[in-house]
């Protein structure tokens, strides 16, 4: 494989990501906060603490603020699991779900505005055929940017 051409990729990559984020800077949450409020929401009822530390490779002391910082902002509950009640779910409320909503809303219109200015139909159709593949490249050795990128835009 072209090193040269892999490198492109990286960065071609990596700008996109930046700008998705930069659109999610207008949110009143943190980049930090909406990427836990997300993997809530992908994990469903599998989000735990320690299930979610794995998926945004997070360190426990680092996720636990977030939570609490969640928690006491009403976006999220921590709930003692029905069957084991060592372990603690954690779920979105439903103003948690909403701030989730509108911030996917914002980042998909820009992007939908982005694809519709820059690219023609056929471009975007190659674009849309490209999501899946990024993301089987994405969950190679774990988790990485472009599937949290790619799991905040339209499915």
């Amino acid at each position: 494989m072209d090193a040269t051409a892999v490198s492109c990729l990286r960065g071609d990559l990596t700008r996109l990501a930046r700008r998705l984020r930069q659109e999610a800077r207008n949110d009143p949450e943190s980049w930090t906060r909406m990427l836990v409020i997300s993997a809530i929401d992908r994990l469903g009822d599998e989000a735990t603490p320690s299930a979610l530390a794995r998926a945004e490779n997070m360190r426990s002391p680092n996720l636990a603020a977030i939570l609490r910082d969640l928690e006491a902002s009403a976006l999220v509950t921590r709930t003692p699991d029905q069957v084991d009640r060592r372990r603690i779910r954690v779920r979105l409320t439903d103003e948690g779900r909403e701030i989730l909503r509108q911030n996917r809303r914002r980042r998909d219109e820009w992007l939908a505005e982005a694809m519709n200015a820059c690219l023609t139909e056929r471009e975007r159709a190659q674009v849309f055929t490209l999501g899946p593949l990024l993301v089987r490249i994405a969950a190679y050795g774990g988790i990485a940017l472009i599937v949290i990128i790619l799991q905040n835009t339209p499915s």
